[in-house]
């Protein structure tokens, strides 16, 4: 187990692994050698609110975390369907748990994911008291290779966890929003990306970007200067879709929509920022994520506020529309 703890938040970070045998469902077109993908597409769920998605380069299948019913789909984007929906005992359907942040480990194709405590993200001040856990899964065999509870591991002093990333050796990594000494009107880490052994995240204190170095005991932040500058609104997942060979960040600032972020080196010593692809959508539509599928750049949307439907835990929406933002991305990147 290691940790970093820093000034403005927690990062945890959990080495421990099982292997386990099995088999795994693979999309039509193979393994590693996913057709090109574009077009605003339509995922049809009952349910779904999703708030993060990954894909797999491998399997051509995309992984979206069902917030509210702690649950995550296996979405074919080639075949326009949902595949599988993946639950889990105790947690799935659970009003006290929220699925917030789900990652691909693009060396094992194995899935991270946050089950976070709801509390923290729906009380004020926030309540971090609940349990926080971090999941591995593994697609092939379609079982748990581990679960470590963050609450324990933080000593209840953390909460809000919602990303999670891998690092060159395959250790998990996840954010705490909430910070060191705990102070729940102030929000820290959003996001998190990973290039090499450089761990970028949004700090939603001061609305900077921050670069720490994973191979350190002590997760000491360092600021990445933006020219020109520019400071985060709430923000939430950050990504570096991997077609930019990691000279990209995205940052999803709730309201506002999509940020691009460019480091021409990419050290992430500095970077330029270039704009923000609005998000067109209501107030209560919030953009938390960004997710390469294919070629294809896309702009991930979650909507509160629809009425609950009795008996469950969130409304009776069956379709979320999954953006295709690439040619705005595109606009930018040519400044």
């Amino acid at each position: 187990m290691m940790l970093f703890i820093h000034s403005i938040g927690l990062i945890a970070a959990i080495s421990q692994f099982f292997a386990l045998p099995g088999g795994v469902h693979e999309s039509n077109h193979g393994m590693g050698s996913c057709p090109p993908f574009k077009g605003t597409f339509t995922v049809k769920q009952y349910q779904l609110y999703p708030e993060n998605a990954d894909f797999d380069f491998k399997s051509c299948l995309l992984y979206i975390g069902n917030l509210f019913n702690s649950s995550f789909g296996i979405y074919d984007p080639y075949e326009d369907k949902i595949v599988d929906i993946i639950e889990f005992s105790g947690f799935s359907h659970n009003p006290e748990c929220h699925i917030g942040g789900l990652g691909i480990d693009k060396r094992t194709g194995q899935l991270s994911i946050v089950v976070d405590a709801a509390a923290a993200f729906q009380t004020t001040p926030p309540d971090v008291s609940g349990t926080n856990l971090i999941m591995l899964w593994d697609p092939t065999t379609r079982e748990l290779l581990y679960k470590v509870n963050l609450t324990d591991t933080t000593h209840g002093k953390y909460g809000g966890f919602q990303d999670v990333e891998q690092d060159p050796m395959e250790t998990s990594t996840s954010l705490g929003r909430f910070l060191e000494p705990i102070d729940t009107n102030r929000t820290g880490l959003g996001g998190a990306a990973v290039n090499d052994w450089k761990l970028l995240s949004n700090d939603n204190d001061g609305g900077r970007l921050l670069s720490f170095d994973m191979r350190s005991s002590k997760g000491t932040p360092k600021v990445v200067p933006l020219t020109p500058n520019h400071t985060f609104t709430f923000s939430d997942a950050i990504y570096l879709p991997p077609g930019y060979h990691g000279t990209v960040l995205l940052v999803a600032e709730d309201g506002p929509g999509i940020t691009v972020l460019r480091s021409e080196s990419g050290k992430w010593n500095t970077a330029e920022y270039l704009g923000t692809v609005p998000k067109n959508l209501p107030d209560s539509t919030f953009a938390t994520a960004a997710v390469q599928v294919g070629d294809a750049i896309y702009m991930v949307v979650v909507p509160f506020g629809d009425p609950i439907v009795e008996g469950t835990l969130s409304g009776n929406r069956t379709a979320f529309t999954f953006y295709d933002i690439t040619e705005e991305v595109e606009i930018f990147l040519e400044i």
